[in-house]
C-alpha cells in the first residue's frame, strides 16, 4: 500500500482552497446574522412579513407564529420568522 504525503505547497494550496470555499459558502449567513436585530416589534414584523397587525395576531393566535410577551409589549424573534418563512415555502414545481 502506498502513502502519498503531499508537499509544504501542496498542504497550504489545498488548505487555502478549502478555507476560501468555506468563507464563500458561508460568510453571507454569518453576516446576516450578526447584522440583524434578535427580535422584532409588531410593527417590524408586520413590514417584514407584509401583513396586516389583524393578520400578525391570527398568525400568533393560532401557534404559527411564537412570541415574547412582557407586559403588553410583545416582540418576534428573528429565528422563529425564519422559521416560519422555512415551513410556508411552497417549491416550485417543474413543468415540461
Amino acid at each position: 500500500m502506498n502513502t502519498y504525503i503531499p508537499s509544504k505547497d501542496e498542504f497550504q494550496k489545498a488548505i487555502k482552497e478549502a478555507v476560501e470555499q468555506a468563507v464563500v459558502q458561508h460568510l453571507p449567513e454569518i453576516i446576516s446574522k450578526a447584522t440583524r436585530k434578535e427580535y422584532y416589534t409588531i410593527e417590524e414584523t408586520c413590514e417584514l412579513l407584509d401583513v396586516t397587525r389583524r393578520h400578525l395576531q391570527y398568525l400568533r393566535d393560532s401557534g404559527q407564529i411564537s412570541f415574547v410577551q412582557n407586559g403588553r409589549k410583545i416582540y418576534f424573534k428573528a429565528e422563529d420568522l425564519d422559521r416560519f418563512f422555512a415551513s410556508n415555502y411552497i417549491t416550485a414545481e417543474v413543468r415540461s
